[in-house]
């Protein structure tokens, strides 16, 4: 439970945001008075705990979720009888805290709250940190503690210090976020990587630095794409795994499915509301020219505060953003539509139709972020009307034949060893075992 000193903290740091937004001088020194000040808690709160090897907290989109590489870890470690007397810690958010306790999933689990004292104690106590996302600024490991850097995709888009365009998000320039980056960087003990395209991005893009990176990146696939490809191994195994996920989550088994998972963009903020998005597809236009055969799988990006009604698509969009893992999207998809989101390079995985709706690809490619190599390369239809959507779906069934030959070539680049067992590898050099260790 929240003391009253962090209910306070949290109170001061939402009023301040609109302020610190509009005046970066003092942004920038009230952030550096704030980490110094929460430093010194932190290592008073914490002086006298021990470290304990046996100890392992896991964190997703900084408590938002039980999904992506943690949860395949987590789960990998669950199935080993080696970690049978391990502890295994989640960090919840206080607003999604109630539904993963309740989840029989993280039966193994103990939880804590993200920010509060006991969330500072359990990070001084155990000896191993898997997180996919930065962890706070204030916060060091000790010298016998290893923080596992999963990261949450591939990247596209241009991150830290590789953004050559000069913008202001919510709270950030584009050169203090580079530096939020390398202050992270220089915690790795490890940053997992499925390919050496993203090991040399995220390298860059963190300012890890040269002469670590060798000892630092495991090149060992994603952990979060191992049940992507287990279930897509053979017919048999696709079609157990799609029943289940589609009976848990009340989808039609009668129409094929589009998941259409757009990203956010780093210059639509506003002040009191947070990111919204104003390049969404018209749902209107899919619905009257593709309902009798689709559904949609409408998957927004956990930052978009956009409030969706979705009464009017009744049996056609179905609102998946509360889905706690999008690997189950992907397993049950027969396409994918998104923008600029990494997510195409882990539903590649399925080996199944890709789809590219761009209406703002000029401006989003010039002026908010740019990108790692010209998008337009990716295998699928490139669209910028939702006229050009309807018949690229309508033209799905000679996908592979336009896009196959680039297609494997495409997963063979920045998909090599996402066999289904990246968990596994990653586990072998953490924990210093070998893979089949039982």
């Amino acid at each position: 439970m929240n003391t009253p000193h962090i209910k306070l903290n949290q109170l001061i740091r939402t009023a301040g945001k609109a302020i610190l937004r509009y005046f970066p001088s003092t942004r920038q020194w009230s952030r550096a008075r704030w980490w110094a000040h929460e430093r010194r808690r932190y290592e008073r709160l914490t002086a006298h705990i021990a470290t304990d090897s046996k100890v392992v907290v896991f964190s997703c989109f900084m408590g938002r979720s039980f999904a992506d590489s943690p949860r395949a870890i987590y789960e990998a470690m669950c199935a080993n009888s080696y970690f049978d007397d391990y502890e295994l810690w989640w960090i919840f958010r206080e607003d999604k805290l109630e539904q993963f306790q309740n989840d029989p999933r993280l039966s193994r689990a103990h939880f804590v709250e993200r920010s509060t004292e006991d969330y500072l104690r359990i990070l001084a106590r155990a000896q191993y940190w898997i997180f996919n996302a930065r962890c706070p600024e204030y916060v060091l490991p000790k010298p016998d503690q290893v923080y596992v850097q999963c990261w949450h995709g591939t990247p596209l888009k241009r991150l830290g210090f590789d953004v050559q365009v000069n913008t202001t998000n919510a709270l950030n320039t584009t050169l203090e976020l580079a530096n939020r980056f390398k202050i992270d960087s220089a915690k790795w003990s490890y940053l997992i990587s499925p390919s050496p395209f993203t090991s040399k991005h995220l390298s860059d893009a963190f300012g890890l630095e040269p002469e670590r990176r060798s000892s630092t990146v495991l090149e060992v696939g994603y952990p979060r794409n191992d049940r992507i490809a287990r279930a897509c191994k053979t017919p048999d195994s696709l079609t157990h795994a799609k029943a289940a996920i589609m009976d848990e989550l009340n989808i039609p088994q009668n129409k094929k499915l589009l998941l259409y998972a757009p990203t956010w963009r780093d210059n639509d903020y506003k002040a009191g509301i947070g990111y919204v998005q104003d390049t969404l597809i018209d749902f209107d236009l899919l619905q009257r020219q593709l309902s009798d055969e689709w559904c949609i799988l409408f998957r927004p990006h956990y930052y978009i505060a956009n409030e969706f009604d979705f009464a009017k698509y009744d049996s056609f969009v179905y609102n998946a953003a509360a889905v706690a893992d999008i690997n189950d999207l992907y397993i049950v998809a027969d396409a994918l539509m998104t923008d600029y989101s990494s997510v195409f390079f882990d539903y590649a995985v399925t080996q199944r139709p890709l789809i590219f709706y761009w209406p703002d690809f000029e401006f989003y490619d010039d002026h908010v972020r740019g990108f790692y190599f010209d998008p337009h390369t990716i295998p699928g239809p490139k669209c910028s009307t939702g006229e050009e959507v309807i018949q690229a779906i309508q033209q799905l069934d000679t996908w592979q034949e336009n896009y196959g030959e680039a297609y494997q070539k495409f997963r063979k680049y920045f998909l090599p060893k996402d066999d289904g067992y990246a968990s596994q590898r990653a586990i072998a050099h953490i924990f210093n075992m070998p893979i089949e260790s039982k």
